[in-house]
Formats: structure tokens, sequence, C-alpha cells
């Protein structure tokens, strides 16, 4: 199975119809909702706990202006390349220089 990965800000938008099927199951009880192509896990023996963290706030990153940081996320995705090591780079190699 491969695994998919999403950052808060770069999920996909939803199309209409899982908009309309999200808002048609939010009309349905729990016991009216068909969860039989998702078996419930019973076996929960190599579950890691923990291993989902939530995204790290710093407040430095909060001083750099939003459309600086909008331009690195363009780069990296163009690039392939985390928009956050590339604004580390680029300050360091400016202090570097100055």
């Amino acid at each position: 199975m491969n695994k998919v990965s999403y950052q808060i800000d770069d999920l996909p938008p939803l199309t209409a119809k899982q908009q309309a099927d999200l808002e048609y199951l939010a009309t349905l009880s729990d016991d009216n909702i068909d969860l039989s192509d998702i078996p419930e896990v019973t076996d929960w023996s190599n579950a890691i706990r923990g291993s989902i963290k939530p995204q790290a706030f710093s407040a430095e990153a909060s001083v750099i202006n939003p459309s600086i940081i909008a331009k690195f996320k363009d780069r990296a995705k163009q690039t392939g390349g985390d928009y956050q090591e590339m604004i580390n780079n680029a300050l360091e190699e400016y202090l570097a220089d100055h």
C-alpha cells in the first residue's frame, strides 16, 4: 500500500460529489451509515500511539510575510523541495554574505 500524505495547507479541494456525499452522510444516524467496505479494526496490536503529530507552530515563522512564504511554497512545488528548508537556506546564505 502506498502512503499518501498532505500538509494541511495543501489539501486538494473537495469535488462537488464529495461535498454532496458528506452533506448526505451528515443527515444519517450512525446506525444508517454503511461501513461494510471499511470493516471495523479489532486488532490494534501494531498501532503506534502518538504517531500522528500536530504541525508545530513557530512564533519566529510568523514574522515572515505571507506573500514571501507563498513564493517559497510555489517554488518548492515546482522543484519538489521543502519550502521551509529553502527559506532557511536562503537566510543562511544571506547571513553568510552580509
